[in-house]
């Protein structure tokens, strides 16, 4: 499909919503590494302050300033921040490359105040902080990216200018560095790739267990569920929503008239209709035979019911145009707010406002939860 091809450069999915569900999922499963990674990596700079005392003599209490006081406490605020799962997930490309620059921007100042020899070695800690992150945290290719040239360029700014390093120092530190950035790209890429790949692999397996294969709609156990979920979810108690049944009019006719075949190839259409004209918010799924059942979150009134599926009858009609007789459809809705939460009360309630619908034919029915009739209207506008 074309919204799961990438970007070959940055491997951003073409379709804004799946990149979206791609970075959730994605976020959800590294939490715990990067909770492990960063408490090694707490402790790493930690413990090398013990080198301190005795290679950068009388300045080792301004290193340990750097150590203890700037990047440590950073480090530390984003390990407690890692357990408001809602924020991680959210900024976690961010938050991580915090933790980067701010751990390598603590060597690059202790590197601008080491006088040699001693300086000649503490750029090795920039090593680290590299593979750090191209791996360990699981930081996007192009995110990773960036931070390791700008700890590149930050190491070229502090050995050229700030505290120069003797030429072969700064020749073989700067390849060293330069080529552990570049392996590293290569691997970030590699990985992140292959994260994309089983994402969109899970995907289909997904679609397989949960979507009808002939309209391409939700099957009727993952729709019920999905529904469920939903009424369950403290922020759909105050809006309105809506549960509705559609039913294709003298569907069984058609069949035993025209062939199976046929009948086949109008629930593909109507399956088609459907995926063209309705939001990405909206649940459909195929309830049995030619009965679809729809959820709509935030609906304001009948109106906006009525107008949703005059349209897809116009989209289905539209499709079917070559077919011997028009097929139309009957469709039963009860609207409601925080009072009714039960999916099976809602479920009753649609499915007899269908049944008042389908006396007419080409009619939708809307309900109050009180079963008072809210719209009685022919599809067709007539």
């Amino acid at each position: 499909m074309s919204e799961a091809t990438s970007n070959p450069v940055t491997l951003t999915f073409r379709s804004p919503e799946l990149e979206a569900k791609f970075l959730e999922s994605y976020h959800q499963r590294v939490i715990i590494r990067f909770r492990w990674a960063l408490l090694l990596g707490i402790f790493l700079y930690s413990i090398f302050a013990i080198l301190d005392s005795v290679s950068v003599g009388a300045i080792w209490p301004k290193i340990w300033f750097i150590r203890f006081a700037l990047v440590n406490p950073v480090m530390v605020a984003c390990f407690i921040l890692s357990f408001n799962k809602k924020i991680i997930i959210r900024y976690y490309q961010e938050i991580t490359s915090a933790v980067i620059l701010v751990g390598g921007g603590g060597i690059l100042a202790m590197l601008a105040i080491i006088p040699a020899p001693a300086s000649y070695l503490y750029s090795q800690g920039l090593m680290l902080v590299i593979i750090y992150n191209y791996t360990f945290l699981g930081l996007r290719f192009i995110r990773a990216s960036v931070n390791g040239f700008i700890i590149i360029l930050g190491f070229e700014t502090v050995s050229l200018v700030v505290n120069p390093l003797p030429g072969y120092v700064f020749v073989n530190n700067n390849f060293f560095l330069v080529s552990a950035n570049l392996i590293g790209m290569a691997v970030s890429y590699y990985l992140e790739k292959l994260h994309r790949d089983n994402f969109l692999h899970t995907i289909s397996l997904r679609q397989l267990a949960e979507v009808d294969s002939l309209t391409g709609l939700l099957n009727r156990g993952f729709f019920m569920d999905e529904v469920k979920r939903h009424l369950a979810r403290e922020e759909a108690a105050g809006s309105r929503l809506s549960f509705c049944i559609l039913d294709l009019d003298r569907f069984k006719e058609i069949n035993d008239t025209l062939g199976h075949p046929l009948g086949d190839e109008i629930l593909m259409s109507l399956g088609q209709a459907i995926r063209r004209k309705m939001r990405s918010s909206d649940l459909i799924g195929r309830l049995g035979g030619d009965e679809l059942g729809f959820f709509f979150p935030g609906v304001r009134n009948e109106n906006d019911l009525w107008n949703i599926f005059s349209k897809l009858k116009a989209e289905f009609q539209s499709i079917n145009r070559g077919i011997e007789s028009q097929v139309t459809f009957s469709v039963g809705c009860v609207l409601f707010g925080p009072e009714v939460r039960d999916l099976f009360r809602c479920y009753a309630l649609a499915d007899r406002a269908l049944l008042r619908a389908k006396q007419d034919r080409d009619f939708i029915v809307v309900v109050d939860p009180e079963e008072n009739p809210l719209l009685e209207r022919r599809l067709s506008g007539n």
